[in-house]
Order: structure tokens, then C-alpha cells, then sequence
């Protein structure tokens, strides 16, 4: 087809012009090559255009993604002819009216509704516009280059509604042989790569397209029984895979284990999950990416070990790691914290960490005394995350500094003591962290969790500290524990929030007025859970006649107070003694 755009031509001196309605004009001004859109560019816009190019009386091919073609005989080949334009045209009018109209990104496909909205046959195109006359002329003359700079656009926007998915590049190249020219030309600048899913066959796209990287992404399904042949077929080119997104059961891993053996020098992310609801971790005990991977940036293991040594040479020979994911770590492949911190010595481009463990029994032996070890600064580390015994913990933070840091979270398993001066010392160093001012405590019937929040922009900044207990006077006794050894920190702190599924008792009343002692400068107090009211009114009310819990306590809101008479009654009592020391208090509920 032939898509037809206006052109002035007023002037002997004209260059070229994409305006927010994608046409092409012709302007009194000196030549100047298109290095950049102008302000009216839209990109959005564009794409809709850019998938213009199917007249409704004309032939209508497939053009989804190569693995999806309606001919699959028919590959996307750069020197093709198999592919071609047929007649159309697109009145220009129309095209402003469209472009001036609002549109969601996400409304609908870009190829149907369009063409219909904007191509209009039967109006002219030579009717004047603006006072000035207008000449038909075709899509063709715009050169390579803008071509190109249109098809820049177009990627970066699709990537950006796709939260930086793959783009569809393939609709592009089915449109004529000019623009899959253009597209095949450069690779590099359009960021051309091949899914391979478990959708159709891949194997001649691969053949026509011998060079472009490969990405590999499957999600195990309750129907999947083994790998699909697609993946497979990937996984035999490891010299052309960039990208592994794999969510597989153990019984998969076989042909991945082997296939992640062996040297990717693309590679750029691996993520593999081993998603098996019991049974231990997959271990694999030979070499790792052929112990090289130089352009990797993410590495995300869950439920699938290798020996931490052959994962250290892989970090070695990386200077762009963003990102590091090892969770589940079986016994067998324990590593030491120093161990951790020498691995991450090299990675100054770091910026999430991960670090989870199997068993409690991963634990560091009793070290003996020794002078403290120089620390090793990660200046990207943003997020780290932990899962695994207090003691391993202590001497990982013992070592390290984070200047960047804004977010942490620890899950600790289940002991009787929780002794962590490594840890209470290593967040007061903290930029970010040093001064919370919200404290939520969330207690679940599996574990209990302390999180520490300081609002601030763009993001809030925040630690957490949970451990996997059951018993409730277990849960409150390592609340106690936490917020004792960091009661520096507390006095920063001004809200307390309190929810959960567990009911108060009578044996555990004494720790939630110590906890309570703990916050002597909160202000408000929010109660969610309703199940847990009746004991913290007893607990505010018995504290009160005793040493005076939360002094600053100026807004107290309980869920469900009012249902229960005698709650009720004590809450509000409890108030009214506030009133007579001459400190008022805003009895209400949070809903």
C-alpha cells in the first residue's frame, strides 16, 4: 500500500518536518539534517501510526510477533520480498483530527481502529488547508535516517507501556521492504532481539535472522509437563542468549543445568525459579556460565544452587552487575560471610542483594576473638535482603559499609535470644535510616515482623526485621528483644501502628507494656486488628496507674472499640484520666 502525506511547497528552500500528526512538510528554512523530533513530537502517537499501513479492502497479514506469523513458512527475512505495500491512503485532515483527540496508550490494537478513524478514500487531498495548496506525495520519500529516528521513538515508547518488555519490531518489518532494510541495518540502535516462549516454532525465524540475541522465557503452568521445544531449541545457542527468564518445577531443570554450564558471553540476565512445593533445592555441583560472563546484570536463583566459588568467578569477570538474587541455599552449599563480602568486593555498580538460606543449621561457627576486619564499602547497595540465622547477620554487617542504602528486610529464624549489637550498631551508619518516624508491628500466626519507616521523597526509606515464630509470647518476646537493643532509634518515632491475627493474653500483658515503654515519644497509636483491643486498653490502663506508658500519646484510634461495652468503657476511662493530668487525648476509630 501507499500511504500519502502533504507536502507545502511554498518554498524553494524546504527541508523536512515529522510534526504530531506524522506528516511530513515542507518549510521555508535553511537545510538542517533531523537529529532530534521536535517539541510536537509524539511518540504514542506515532506507533499509532506506525501500524497504519493495513487498508480494510486490502491484504491483512498477521503481524504479531515472529513466533505468532499466520504462514510461519513466511519468516521475517531482511532481504525478503515476500512482503509488500499495497494501495491506501490517509487523509491528512484526518490524521490532525486524530492526533488532537486523547487516547489512553493501552486503548485497544493500533491497527484496526486507526486506519479506519483516519483513512478516508473518497475525501481529496489537494482541498487547501490553512489557505495554502497542497500536493499529494508518498510515504517513500522520507530518507533512511528519519526512518530510523521514527523507529527510535517508537521502541522507547513501547518499552515504556510494556515496563520495558520487548518491543514488536516485526510489525515494522512486514510493512515494505524499505523499512525492513532499515530495521535490519541496525540491530544494535533498535535493540532487535527474538522471544523464544512456547508459543509457535522458532526455528526458521532463527535461521533468517542468524546474528540477533536470543531471550528465553518460560512460565511453568499446571498443564506443562516438560520444557517446550522453543526453549530447547534456544538453550543449544548459548553464544546467542542475552536474556533466561525461566519459572520451571525440578523435574525441567536438566536441560538448563546443562545449558547454563557452558560459556554465555551475551548473557545479560539469568532467572531461574525452581517452583516445587517440597523437596530441597536443585543442586548443581559443575561450573557456572562457563565461569565468564562479562555482560551479566542480573543474576536471580530461587530453589537451584551452584558452589559459591564458581558464582564468585562469575562476579569477577562482571563489572555490571545491578543486581544479585541467591535464595534458597542449601546446607550443602553454605557459604561464609566473608565469603559473601570478598564475592561482593568487586561489584561497585551493585544495587539489590538477596541472600536467603534453607536451615536454621546455616549458621558461621563460633568465631574466635579477633580484631575487627576492614569493612568493604558497596556505594550502589540500595536494597538488601536476608533471610537466615542472627549470627550469620551479625558478622556480614560486621564488614560491610552501605552508604546508599534506604531499604532492608530480615527475616531471622526462629531462637530464644536475639542478641544483634552488629546490627543495632551498622543502622545508626545508615544516611537513610538513621531516624524513623512510623513503626508498624504486624503480627500473623507464623511469624511476627518490625518495621522501622522514615517518610521522605521520592521513597520512603524503611527496615524490617521479622522472625519466624508461632507462639504469641514467643512473637512479643522478640519484639522486646528488637526494641531494646534499638531504643536510640525510637525516639524519632511518632506513630505506632498495630495489626494482625493473634489475640492478647494474659501472660503476655507485661510485654506489650514494656513494648509500649519503649515509644516515649509517639504521639498517635493505631490499633487494626479489633481481636487485639481488648488487651491493649488493658494494657494502656494498667500502665497508666503504674509509670505513665506513652506520655505523648495524643491520638489514640482502636477498630471495633465501641462494639464491646466494657472495652469501651475502659478506653474511655483511660482518657479521662489523661485529662485530669492535663494531657488530652483524641479517642476514636481508624475506619
Amino acid at each position: 500500500m501507499q500511504v500519502t502525506v502533504a507536502l507545502n511547497s511554498d518554498s524553494e528552500s524546504q527541508r523536512y518536518k515529522v510534526s504530531s500528526f506524522h506528516s511530513v512538510q515542507r518549510k521555508s528554512s535553511p537545510p538542517a539534517p533531523l537529529s532530534r523530533p521536535t517539541e510536537e513530537f509524539s511518540p504514542v502517537r506515532l506507533n499509532r501510526f506506525c501500524g497504519a499501513y493495513l487498508r480494510d479492502g486490502g491484504p491483512r497479514r498477521h503481524i504479531g510477533s515472529p513466533t505468532g506469523l499466520t504462514n510461519p513458512a513466511h519468516s521475517i527475512h531482511p532481504a525478503s520480498s515476500a512482503y509488500y505495500l499495497s494501495s491506501s491512503s490517509v487523509d491528512i485532515q484526518g490524521v490532525r483530527r486524530f492526533s488532537k483527540m486523547w487516547m489512553t496508550p493501552m486503548a485497544g490494537s493500533f491497527e484496526g481502529p486507526m486506519i479506519r478513524h483516519i483513512a478516508s478514500p473518497n475525501k481529496s487531498l489537494e482541498q487547501p488547508i490553512r489557505g495554502k495548496k497542497w500536493r499529494r506525495t508518498t510515504i517513500e520519500m522520507l530518507p533512511e535516517d528519519t526512518l530510523l529516528e521514527i523507529f527510535g521513538f517508537y521502541r522507547l515508547d513501547s518499552r515504556k507501556r510494556t515496563y520495558g518488555d520487548l518491543w514488536k519490531w516485526h510489525r515494522l518489518a512486514h510493512v515494505c521492504r524499505k523499512w525492513r532494510h532499515v530495521i535490519s541495518m541496525s540491530p544494535r540502535r533498535l535493540d532487535l532481539r527474538i522471544l523464544c516462549n512456547s508459543r509457535a516454532p522458532i526455528g526458521s525465524i532463527l535461521r533468517s535472522w542468524p546474528t540477533l540475541p536470543l531471550v528465553v522465557r518460560f512460565d511453568v503452568s499446571r498443564k506443562s509437563k516438560r520444557m517446550p521445544r522453543n526453549v530447547m531449541v534456544a538453550l543449544r545457542r548459548p553464544d546467542r542468549i542475552c536474556k533466561i527468564d525461566l519459572d520451571v518445577t525440578s523435574s525441567m531443570t536438566g536441560p538448563i543445568v546443562e545449558a547454563i554450564q557452558k560459556p554465555c558471553q551475551a548473557l545479560e540476565s539469568i532467572r531461574i525459579a525452581v517452583r516445587d512445593a517440597t523437596g530441597p533445592s536443585i543442586l548443581v555441583r559443575n561450573g557456572f556460565l562457563g565461569g565468564s560472563a562479562p555482560h551479566l546484570r542480573e543474576i536471580r536463583l530461587v530453589g537451584i544452587a551452584f558452589p559459591f566459588p564458581e558464582i564468585r568467578q562469575v562476579l569477577l569477570s562482571t563489572n555490571n552487575l545491578v543486581e544479585l538474587h541467591l535464595s534458597s541455599i542449601p546446607n550443602d552449599f553454605y557459604f561464609s560471610p566473608d565469603d559473601l563480602v570478598t564475592g561482593l568486593s568487586t561489584l561497585v555498580q551493585l544495587e539489590r542483594l538477596t541472600a536467603g538460606f534453607h536451615s536454621p543449621t546455616s549458621r558461621p561457627p563460633p568465631s574466635m576473638t579477633r580484631p575487627p576486619p576492614p569493612r568493604t564499602t558497596l556505594p550502589s547497595l540500595v536494597f538488601f535482603d536476608f533471610h537466615g540465622a542472627t549470627e550469620y547477620l551479625e558478622e556480614f554487617v560486621s564488614r560491610i559499609e552501605l552508604p546508599a542504602l534506604y531499604q532492608i528486610t530480615i527475616v531471622l529464624f526462629n531462637d530464644i535470644f536475639f542478641e544483634m549489637p552488629q546490627f543495632c550498631e551498622f543502622i545508626p551508619r545508615l544516611n537513610a535510616l538513621g531516624s524513623p518516624t512510623l513503626t508498624f508491628l504486624t503480627l500473623n500466626p507464623r511469624s511476627v515482623k518490625v518495621s522501622f519507616i522514615r517518610q521522605a521523597e521520592p521513597i520512603n526509606e524503611r527496615f524490617s526485621l521479622e522472625a519466624s515464630c508461632r507462639p504469641p509470647d514467643w512473637q512479643m518476646s522478640f519484639v522486646t528483644q528488637i526494641t531494646s537493643q534499638l531504643s536510640p532509634l525510637l525516639s524519632s518515632v511518632h506513630e505506632l501502628h498495630i495489626w494482625g491475627q493473634m489475640t492478647t493474653g494474659e501472660e503476655d500483658l507485661t510485654q506489650w507494656l514494656e513494648l509500649f515503654q519503649a515509644f516515649t515519644h509517639v504521639i498517635e497509636v493505631t490499633v487494626l486488628e479489633e481481636q487485639l483491643v481488648p488487651g491493649i486498653v488493658q494494657v494502656l490502663v494498667m500502665g497508666d496507674m503504674a509509670a505513665g506508658v506513652l506520655p505523648e500519646l495524643t491520638r489514640l484510634r482502636l477498630n471495633g472499640y465501641r462494639s464491646t461495652p466494657s472495652v469501651a468503657k475502659a478506653a474511655e476511662r483511660f482518657v479521662a484520666t489523661r485529662r485530669l493530668s492535663g494531657r488530652m487525648i483524641h479517642l476514636t476509630e481508624p475506619f
